[in-house]
């Protein structure tokens, strides 16, 4: 009966694995069929594909209609957008119950009936989201290193005589991305007939910079009062820069103590986590006797207050 359950275990894991290599492989098979190598972004043959990837980004809840009509704009949306996932929430929801089943599963293959099989397969529930918050967080940060740079290229290309639209051309043909990823598409906007405050917008809407909010303020009053555009955008992304070199300082100054506070808060965590699964007799007085349960209380809670001690204390504003 066990070997079964080990079994059926596996093969669930196996199977959710291949759903999500599926989903995300079927988009990468598109993008290098129609750009002829991996490196491209996305070819757009027709006025119709360019449709439907802007829905894709600027309506990611693209769901059977029976999905539809019961769910409304989440923030679960915007971030699959700027994470660049291509998975739709649903499919996301979905990812996370079958990642919370299978951990459920493992935890009664090891302890039977048990308070650790609901605990797995909270985590199991937890696990994508914090995988969705890392991509978005790390794809942010590149694309906020990268915009003093694009915001040069459009500048140059405005002094070059072109108009901001058309420098959005300079900014997909020589940055990196995610930020010639981005641009790409609001260039591809603008080509269907929307402005380019309204492109850049929605730009800000997917990624939630403060810095590209802040630009796309200053290129929509210049397009209201008039101005130098190219020295006000160099100006800022001057400022950027600076900024982020003071940051990286005060980052590089607070390492030790951000350090101190991730490894104070894993290291009794991991311990007895450790504990539970390899010798669970040890640690069951824990909860099965009411002391255990107010130690494990004070102890989450002593260590959750210093950890917001420590965050406070290393924060930048």
């Amino acid at each position: 009966m066990a070997v079964t359950i080990v079994l059926v275990s596996i093969a669930a894991a196996i199977g959710v694995v291949l759903v999500v290599y599926g989903i995300v492989a079927r988009d990468r098979a598109i993008t290098e069929a129609e750009t002829g190598g991996p490196s491209a972004r996305v070819t757009y043959r027709t006025l119709a594909d360019v449709r439907e990837q802007l829905r894709r980004r600027f309506e990611p809840t693209g769901a059977p209609v029976w999905i539809a009509q019961q769910s409304s704009p989440n923030a679960l949306a915007a971030d699959l957008a700027s994470a660049d996932l291509q998975l739709r929430p649903y499919e996301f929801r979905i990812l996370q119950l079958g990642s919370a089943f299978v951990l459920a599963l493992l935890g009664y293959t090891r302890f039977g009936v048990n308070l650790a099989v609901p605990v797995l397969a909270v985590v199991g529930y937890l696990l994508p989201a914090i995988y969705l918050r890392n991509r978005r967080g790390h794809r942010l940060r590149m694309f906020e290193a990268g915009l003093p740079r694009a915001m040069e290229l459009i500048a140059n290309s405005m002094k070059a005589g072109q108009s901001v639209a058309q420098s959005l051309g300079a900014v997909t043909e020589n940055a990196g991305p995610p930020v010639s990823e981005e641009f790409r598409l609001a260039q591809r906007e603008v080509e269907l007939g929307a402005s380019v405050e309204s492109a850049l917008s929605n730009m800000v809407k997917r990624m939630g910079s403060s810095d590209l909010r802040l630009m796309v303020m200053v290129i929509t009053i210049q397009h209201a009062v008039g101005g130098d555009l190219p020295a006000i955008l160099t100006t800022l992304a001057d400022t950027m820069r600076q900024r982020a070199e003071m940051r990286e300082e005060i980052l590089a100054a607070t390492a030790q103590s951000r350090a101190s506070s991730l490894i104070i808060t894993l290291l009794p965590v991991i311990a007895g986590a450790f504990l539970f699964f390899v010798v669970p007799d040890y640690f069951r007085p824990m909860f099965v006797n009411p002391l255990g349960w107010v130690i494990l209380a004070l102890a989450a809670g002593l260590l959750v207050i210093g950890n917001i001690i420590i965050r406070r204390i290393t924060a930048i504003a």
